[in-house]
């Protein structure tokens, strides 16, 4: 089969052609119909985020059909459409226990230190599987696995948005656009999107937003939409940067709370210690999702909430993965999300064989 590999930190991926993996124990193998390209795949292939061992099929947002089931695989059939929770955690650390699995001290992430879904085919333990409800296309699916469950759970888990309560959206690239369109559903008001690129602002005006700001703008309370917006509660900062962290929480009104969902290596600027204190201003990271989050996308997705195909950039080949990331956020990107849709082939007995011992490279 085919499969988008990194082999090593900063040689950029490669397409190679790998024997198809069977499934044990547990296991199901999937035939990947569409997996989302993400922020976090662009960090892996350049060192900020380093993976245990090399190489490694990258890819975490998936959806697609079983083809085959392990002995002890429950809950699932050959054929069935479903999407998968790249988390894999252990069910009985403290955090698994109340019900934060994303917080596992035992996590491992397809994609990250499994393979993942950049592939035509990829093994996934069936616990991490999702029944995808017939009205949902793969397409859809596949970006409700991250690009809406992360957003999510900032929204309803971290920040516990409430109807009527003002939101900033800083970044409105494909997480940044799920989160205008949750906070539609929740009935936030007002939504501010900032960001550099006038097209994402213009896109998620269409999706949701009731005000955007530009980038350059967003320390400037004089400018004309902070009058118009007033004091908003939330700031979601899908950038990470300690510039955007530090604008984010001087924009909150007092008691607000930025949620900070963006990766970076620097530490975050803030605001000086009295204004913290007296103004009762929070800032906290949000990683993640738990499965449940899934559940309830696909749900706003069935239930015609949420539009997808709009945020969708553009739609990719396994051969053309290496170039969607090697311009992952430079100036003029394609707003929105770029998918990835493999178009496996028919699979033969000849096809699973041996898989090769990884070679070891650590970063």
């Amino acid at each position: 089969m085919k499969a988008v590999r990194l082999h090593r930190v900063g040689s950029g991926v490669q397409v190679d052609e790998v024997p198809v993996p069977r499934p044990t124990s547990e296991d199901v193998l999937l035939r990947v119909e569409a997996a989302g390209l993400c922020g976090s795949d662009a960090h892996i292939i350049n060192g900020r985020t380093p993976l245990p061992d090399y190489p490694r099929i990258l890819g975490h947002e998936v959806a697609g059909t079983v083809c085959e089931t392990g002995p002890s695989a429950a809950g699932v059939e050959v054929g069935a459409r479903v999407a998968v929770n790249f988390l894999i955690t252990c069910g009985q650390c403290r955090y698994c226990v109340s019900g934060r699995t994303s917080l596992c001290l035992s996590r491992e992430g397809l994609g990250v230190v499994r393979d993942g879904g950049f592939a035509e085919y990829m093994v996934v333990p069936a616990r991490n599987l999702i029944h995808i409800p017939g009205a949902v296309p793969f397409r859809h699916a596949a970006l409700a696995t991250d690009a809406f469950a992360t957003s999510l759970h900032a929204i309803s888990k971290r920040a516990q948005v409430q109807a009527g309560e003002g939101c900033i959206v800083v970044g409105v690239g494909g997480l940044g656009l799920s989160a205008v369109q949750l906070l539609k559903i929740r009935g936030a008001y007002p939504i501010i999107a900032v960001d550099a690129d006038a097209k994402a602002l213009e896109l998620a005006m269409s999706l949701g937003a009731t005000h955007s700001i530009p980038a350059s703008a967003m320390g400037d309370e004089n400018h004309p939409a902070w009058a118009a917006a007033g004091s908003p509660i939330h700031a979601f900062d899908f950038v990470g940067r300690p510039e955007t962290v530090q604008a984010a929480t001087h924009a909150v009104d007092r008691g607000g709370r930025v949620v900070v969902v963006g990766h970076s290596p620097n530490s975050w600027n803030t605001a000086d210690g009295s204004t913290m204190v007296r103004e009762e201003k929070t800032v906290m990271g949000s990683y993640a999702f738990d499965k449940n989050e899934i559940e309830d996308v696909l749900g706003f997705m069935s239930r015609g909430l949420i539009d997808v195909d709009t945020m969708i950039g553009q739609v990719i080949g396994l051969d053309d993965v290496d170039q969607a990331l090697a311009t992952f956020g430079a100036s003029g990107r394609i707003p929105g999300r770029t998918l990835v849709e493999p178009a496996a082939g028919a699979l033969t007995e000849g096809a699973f064989l041996l898989a090769e011992e990884p070679e070891r490279t650590m970063s």
